[in-house]
Parts: C-alpha cells; sequence; structure tokens
C-alpha cells in the first residue's frame, strides 16, 4: 500500500467513524435496552430485508473486476465467509433466520409486511454504486463505509438485545461473529482500495462510494427507527456532502 493511499484511508476511516449512521438515535437508544417486545420483532423482521441481499452487492462489484484477478480473489474470499463456508445453515441470511425464530418470528411474519421505503433505498442506491463501471465506487460502499462501522454497530446491536430479551449467546450469533470477522474483513477489504486510491481522482470516487453508502444507512436507520419506536426519528446531522476530489 502506498503512503498517499495509507494516508487517504486513514483520514477516511476518521470521517467514516465520526458519520451521524454511526451514532445515530436508533442505535443510542436501542443499544441501552429502551426497546419493547414489539419494537424487538419490528426490528428483526424489517432488518432482515438488508441482510438477505447485502452479499449481492459483494458479487455485483466482482462482476465488475473483469480485469484484475487479485481483487476477485479477495472479495471472493469475503464472500465465502458470508455464504458460511458453502454451508447453507450457516450463510449470514440463515444465521439471522436462526435469531428470528429465537425470537419466535415465523417465516410468514418476516414474509408478511412491505419493505419499509427506506430500507428498499438503500438496497436499491447499493445496487446502484456497486453495479456502476467505476468499480472505484463499490469499493468505497463495501470497503470503509461497510467493514469499518459494522462491528461497532452490531456491537450495540448486541448490547440492546442483551438487555432486552433472554437471547442466547448462539441466538446472537449473526450479530457477535460481525464483531470478530469484520476486522480481519477490513483488512482484506483496505488491501484491495488501496490500488484505487493513489490519486487525488480513485480517492475522490472511493470517498464518494463510502458517503453515499452512509447517507443511505443513515436514512435506513431513520426508517428502522420510525417502525420499532412508531414515532419519526429524531433530527440528525445532515448527509456527508460527496466531493469528487481527493482527501
Amino acid at each position: 500500500m502506498s503512503v498517499e493511499a495509507r494516508e487517504f484511508l486513514e483520514r477516511l476511516k476518521r470521517e467514516v467513524i465520526a458519520h451521524p449512521a454511526l451514532t445515530h438515535p436508533f442505535l443510542e437508544r436501542f443499544g441501552e435496552g429502551d426497546v419493547d417486545e414489539e419494537g424487538v420483532r419490528a426490528f428483526a423482521i424489517h432488518y432482515y430485508r438488508h441482510i438477505r441481499v447485502s452479499r449481492l452487492y459483494l458479487a455485483a462489484v466482482i462482476s465488475n473486476a473483469r480485469d484484475d484477478e487479485p481483487l476477485q480473489l479477495a472479495l471472493a474470499g469475503i464472500l465465502f465467509d458470508e455464504y458460511g463456508e458453502l454451508d447453507p445453515e450457516r450463510t449470514h441470511p440463515a444465521l439471522y433466520r436462526r435469531f428470528m425464530r429465537a425470537l419466535g418470528i415465523t417465516e410468514e411474519e418476516w414474509a408478511a409486511p412491505e419493505t419499509l421505503p427506506e430500507v428498499e433505498a438503500f438496497i436499491e442506491e447499493h445496487y446502484r454504486i456497486c453495479r456502476d463501471p467505476d468499480i472505484r465506487l463499490g469499493l468505497g460502499a463495501l470497503g470503509p463505509a461497510s467493514e469499518w462501522p459494522v462491528p461497532p454497530i452490531y456491537v450495540r446491536l448486541c448490547e440492546g438485545l442483551r438487555k432486552a430479551t433472554e437471547l442466547s449467546e448462539p441466538d446472537l450469533e449473526i450479530f457477535t461473529s460481525h464483531v470478530i470477522m469484520d476486522v480481519e474483513h477490513a483488512r482484506i477489504m483496505m488491501d484491495a482500495v488501496a490500488p484505487y486510491a493513489e490519486d487525488a481522482e480513485g480517492q475522490g470516487r472511493v470517498r464518494e462510494g463510502a458517503m453515499r453508502s452512509l447517507d443511505a444507512r443513515r436514512r435506513m436507520m431513520d426508517g428502522i427507527y420510525r417502525a420499532v419506536y412508531r414515532e419519526p426519528a429524531p433530527r440528525t446531522g445532515a448527509s456527508s456532502s460527496v466531493r469528487t476530489r481527493g482527501g
């Protein structure tokens, strides 16, 4: 990794960690265990709509890496983990369904409600980003904007679920596994991003993908908050401006 790319990624990490998506009122309130049984069930059902398709964003970026076999291999390794090392019972959607069943949620219940518009918008934005011919956008969204934020986000979710429910640790594996696994995934992704962020143009595009992803995540959390607490989410910081210049 070049010094210039490393310095850029360190600056970007600080910007990512400070983004309002990581301090959203939903995470603050839910993490304190301030949620009733109906709210926990609403969270589980609506967040599943994101979990069940999130692997496909990575697959879309791999399909764009037509001439970069090392990048394909790096991303395929992460995708292998997402698919539970090809064990159908340990794919990430399967682990999430285990979590929902532990809450007493049936397949009919988690399939019934319409996808929240904010969750649907998050999904569609990530398909747009990750299918864009400029692979730097997808790398920004799935690297800095995903592998860095997910561990602290999932720590807060676990804290809240432990306080508000009697779920066992195996029931929470979908969350706890990400806290550990994504440390290694972050290392892999940053090594993968670095060659695409060695100049101002590349850095600008990586940052754009990251900020678009985080802004969409913040809006998704607005929708989850409304579904869980049956009231609008409190106003948070403005969306990050997406600049196209480096740094």
